[in-house]
């Protein structure tokens, strides 16, 4: 009995169906990874997010007495920075010869499109006038693809009450409002937080209360020092 071969097309056959089938699996393979991707984008967005939120909810209620809230129009294009000076500690070390001011500052990305969000912290010597020193700056990349980011102060004890961009640096605001625009993709994510920033009781006479676990804050800026 003769043993039957495989013929030409029979062969041929057998190697479309397993390109097809390793075809198969390569995509699903492919769409788990780029899901994987995404996903891991998706993340970083959202910690990157939550990371600035809680930045500047501690840096307003950190805030000293003597310091200012400033909105700086932005450099090289519209807009405003968030600017802190006599800032509270954040990146340089703590010390008490010169004066600290912290700025939020959001730049244009010189690679791709959108801005890159800048957390700048500067430190200026004022002991020695006679030499005196440059100034210590230290910066760090806080997020990338960012389509637009604006600033609010307001303050209800004032009437009508109104969200602008704050121009008293005699007076402390109440309360920022952050509007954040980043792109996801093919599309553009907005979000919103507002800070309070307590400087004793609130209009009401009440303690103000946190929005997000509507705990009372305690003020670690009082208006008026204990005694």
């Amino acid at each position: 009995m003769k043993n039957r071969a495989f013929t030409l097309i029979e062969v041929t056959l057998g190697m479309a169906i397993l390109i097809l089938i390793f075809g198969v699996i390569f995509q699903l393979v492919q769409m788990s990874v780029l899901g994987a991707d995404a996903a891991g984008k998706n993340s970083q967005r959202s910690r990157e997010i939550s990371g600035l939120f809680a930045l500047v909810r501690q840096l307003c209620l950190d805030l000293p007495v003597r310091s200012q809230i400033l909105l700086e129009a932005r450099r090289g294009g519209t807009g405003y920075d968030l600017v802190f000076s006599n800032a509270p500690l954040v990146i340089l070390p703590e010390r008490k010869d010169g004066v600290r001011s912290l700025r939020l500052a959001l730049e244009k990305d010189p690679i791709g499109g959108g801005g890159v969000l800048f957390l700048q912290e500067v430190f200026q010597a004022t002991d020695n006038f006679n030499q005196p020193k440059p100034p210590e700056t230290n910066t760090f990349e806080l997020m990338r693809e960012v389509v637009s980011l604006a600033w609010r102060a307001g303050d209800p004890r004032q009437q009508p009450e109104e969200l602008r961009e704050w121009n008293d640096p005699a007076v402390k605001p109440a309360y920022l409002k952050l509007e954040l625009v980043r792109r996801d993709g093919g599309r553009n994510l907005t979000n919103i937080g507002f800070f309070w920033i307590p400087t004793g009781l609130s209009p009401s006479g009440q303690p103000p209360v946190d929005p997000v676990t509507r705990a009372p804050l305690t003020a670690t800026n009082p208006a008026v020092p204990p005694s």
